[in-house]
C-alpha cells in the first residue's frame, strides 16, 4: 500500500471517529429502559455505560451531562456503579443535570449526584426506605398434601425456611438485618452528605412525608425544578450560563430529551493498524448449575479458551448468582484456578454472589463487590419433598417390592411416597456436613485465611459486600468499571495503551428475544429426561412458584444456595 493511500485512510478514519472534531457539547446519557416494551430493543451493556460516562469525562468537547432516567429500572448495585462512575466524572469540572419522573430511594440517590435535578410534572418520588420480605409456603404444601423436611444443620442456612416454617427464624432476622442495617446507613450517609439533609431531615422525609408529587418535591427542595424537555434544557443553559447549547446523544433517540442525532460512540480500542491488547469480560448469570443458568460446562470452556489466548491479557468475571449446584460452582472454581496461572482473574460481583455463587468466586486473583452485594452464605443445604397426602387427593396409589432397605427412597409419582427414615436422615446429616467442610476448606486455602476465621463468617450467614470486605472474603469495593481498571493493573497493561473489551459469551439472538417473553422457559424446555420433564410441568400447574420447582427438581440434593425467591424492596 503507498504512502498517500495510508494518509488517506487514517484521514477517513479520523472522520468516522471523531464525529465532534470541531465543537463543545452537552452529552445526554439516556438510561431509559429501551423500546418501549418492544421485545427486540435490548439494553446497553453495563460496562459500555460506564466507559462513555468515564470516556465523557476525559473528552474536552464534552461540557458537561443530561442524566436521562425517568424510566430507569435497574438494581440497586448498578445505579450505585453509576453514581460512582458519576463522581468521577465531576471530579473532572463539569456539571451533571439529571431528569427523573418516576423514583424510588435508589433512583433518587443516583439523581443526588446532580447540581440539579428537573422532575417530570407529572412524576411522583417513593422515598420508602428499604424492606425485605420472605413468603411462607407450609400451610399451602400442607393443603396440597407435600410433606417437606429441612435437612438444615447450619445456624443461617435458611434457604429451606419458606417451606418449614411460618414465620422468620431467629437467626434469618439477625442475618437481614444486618444486611439492611449496612445498605441503610449507606443510601441514608449519601443522601445526607449530597442534599446537606441532617439525620433528623432525613428521618422526616422518610418516615413522615415519604410520597412526593412534583409540585411536593419541589416546594420541599428534593428537586430543583419541575417540567419535560423545555425544563432540562433551559437548566442546562442557567447551569452554563449560555443561550445555545450543542447536544451528543448516547442512548435511545425515540425518548431522548435532546433529539440529538449526533451519536457519542464508547471508546474504541487501537485505530487502522493496530491490534490492542484485549480484556475479557465474561457474564456468570444465573444458577451455578452445569448446563442451566450460568451454563458451567460452556462457561468454563469459554473461560480456558480464553486463557490459552495470548491477545487476551486479563479476565474480568462478571459475577450474578445465588448458587445452585455443589458441582457446577466447584467446577467454575477449577476453571478459575486454571485461568488464573496463566493471567489475572477478577471477578466483579453484582448484585448478588452468594453459596455457589461465591464457591465459584472465592479463588480469583481479586475479588471486588459493590456495598450492595449480597455474597457469602458459606453453607449448604437439603430438603426432602415427600408425599404427605397429594397422590390421595388426585386419586393415585404405588405399591413397591424392594430389595435393600432404602431402595424404595426416590419411588413415588410427582414426590416420593415417603419420609425419610431417622437412619436415613443421620446419613444425610454426614453428608452435607462433609460437603460444608469441603467447602470452608476451600474458602480458607483460596482466601489464604485461617479455618477458624472462615468459620466466624460461615454457617450459610449471607454478607453485605462492605461486611464482606471487614471478614476478608473480598478484596475491594468498587465498581464493574474498577474491575477493569484492576485487571488493567494486575495484567501491567501501561494507562496510555489503549484496550479492546470483548463480552462472553455473546448472546444468541433468540436467547435474548426468549429471555423477554413470558412463559418461555415453559415453552422451550430441554426434552432430554421426558419423565423429569413431565413431573415438571406438572409441578409447574400445581405449584406456579419457581423456587419450589427448581427444589422439587432436586429434591434431596444437597446445595449451596440462596433462597430463589429472596426478595429486597
Amino acid at each position: 500500500m503507498s504512502v498517500s493511500c495510508k494518509y488517506l485512510m487514517f484521514g477517513v478514519y479520523c472522520l468516522v471517529s471523531l464525529p465532534l472534531f470541531s465543537q463543545s457539547y452537552y452529552l445526554e446519557l439516556n438510561l431509559n429502559n429501551p423500546g418501549g416494551g418492544n421485545i427486540f430493543a435490548i439494553q446497553k451493556p453495563q460496562f459500555e455505560v460506564l466507559n462513555v460516562i468515564e470516556k465523557a469525562a476525559n473528552d474536552n468537547k464534552i461540557k458537561g451531562l443530561i442524566l436521562n432516567i425517568g424510566s430507569i429500572s435497574r438494581g440497586r448495585e448498578y445505579l450505585w456503579e453509576l453514581r460512582k462512575a458519576l463522581v468521577q466524572f465531576k471530579a473532572s469540572g463539569k456539571k451533571i443535570c439529571v431528569f427523573i419522573c418516576y423514583a424510588d430511594l435508589d433512583v433518587y440517590t443516583l439523581a443526588s449526584i446532580a447540581d440539579r435535578i428537573v422532575m417530570d410534572e407529572l412524576g411522583n418520588l417513593n422515598i420508602l426506605g428499604y424492606s425485605t420480605g420472605r413468603g411462607y409456603a407450609k400451610q399451602a404444601l400442607d393443603k396440597l398434601g407435600i410433606g417437606v423436611r429441612e435437612l438444615r444443620y447450619l445456624e443461617y442456612k435458611s434457604a429451606a425456611e419458606m417451606y418449614t416454617r411460618d414465620t422468620m427464624s431467629e437467626a434469618d432476622r439477625r442475618q437481614y438485618n444486618d444486611y439492611l442495617d449496612d445498605i441503610f446507613n449507606l443510601t441514608r450517609n449519601t443522601l445526607t452528605g449530597a442534599r446537606g439533609w441532617t439525620i433528623d431531615e432525613f428521618n422526616t422525609i422518610l418516615n413522615r412525608e415519604f410520597f412526593f408529587s412534583a409540585k411536593n418535591a419541589l416546594s420541599r427542595k428534593l428537586v430543583d425544578s419541575v417540567g419535560r424537555k423545555d425544563a432540562v434544557l433551559e437548566t442546562v443553559r442557567e447551569m452554563e450560563g449560555e443561550e445555545k447549547i450543542q447536544y451528543a446523544l448516547y442512548g435511545d433517540l425515540s425518548s431522548s430529551l435532546t433529539g440529538s442525532e449526533i451519536i457519542y460512540t464508547p471508546p474504541k480500542a487501537g485505530g487502522l493498524f493496530k491490534r490492542p491488547p484485549i480484556i475479557a469480560v465474561v457474564n456468570a448469570y444465573g444458577q451455578t448449575d452445569m448446563t442451566r443458568g450460568m451454563a458451567a460446562l460452556e462457561l468454563s470452556k469459554t473461560i480456558r479458551s480464553l486463557a490459552d489466548n495470548r491477545r487476551v491479557r486479563a479476565i474480568v468475571i462478571r459475577m450474578d448468582s445465588p448458587g445452585g449446584s455443589a458441582e457446577a460452582a466447584d467446577y467454575l472454581d477449577e476453571t478459575v484456578r486454571y485461568a488464573k496461572q496463566k493471567k489475572p482473574v477478577v471477578v466483579s460481583m453484582g448484585s448478588m454472589a452468594a453459596s455457589g455463587g461465591y464457591w465459584a468466586s472465592m479463588n480469583a486473583s481479586h475479588i471486588m463487590a459493590t456495598p450492595y452485594t449480597i455474597t457469602g452464605s458459606i453453607g449448604v443445604i437439603a430438603s426432602w419433598f415427600y408425599d404427605n397426602g397429594l397422590n390421595s387427593k388426585l386419586g393415585l396409589n404405588i405399591e413397591t417390592i424392594r430389595r435393600g432397605d432404602h431402595s424404595d427412597l426416590m419411588n413415588g409419582i410427582l414426590v416420593p411416597y415417603r419420609n425419610l427414615t431417622d437412619l436415613e436422615e443421620e446419613r444425610y446429616k454426614g453428608l452435607i456436613l462433609d460437603l460444608y467442610g469441603s467447602f470452608t476448606e476451600k474458602v480458607a486455602a483460596g482466601r489464604n485465611m485461617e479455618l477458624d476465621k472462615v468459620e466466624a463468617f460461615a454457617q450459610g450467614r449471607i454478607l453485605s459486600g462492605t461486611r464482606a470486605l471487614e471478614a476478608g472474603l473480598i478484596d475491594s469495593i468498587g465498581s464493574f468499571s474498577d474491575a477493569l481498571h484492576t485487571a488493567r493493573q494486575l495484567a501491567e497493561i501501561p494507562e496510555k495503551t489503549s484496550i479492546s473489551y470483548r463480552v462472553y459469551p455473546e448472546p444468541k439472538f433468540l436467547d435474548r428475544i426468549l429471555e423477554r417473553i413470558p412463559l418461555a422457559s415453559v415453552l422451550f424446555k430441554n426434552r432430554g429426561n421426558e419423565a423429569a420433564d413431565t413431573a415438571s410441568f406438572i409441578a409447574e400447574l400445581l405449584l406456579p412458584d419457581a423456587d419450589i420447582r427448581y427444589r422439587m427438581e432436586r429434591n434431596g440434593q444437597i446445595l449451596p444456595i440462596l433462597p430463589l425467591e429472596f426478595t429486597l424492596k
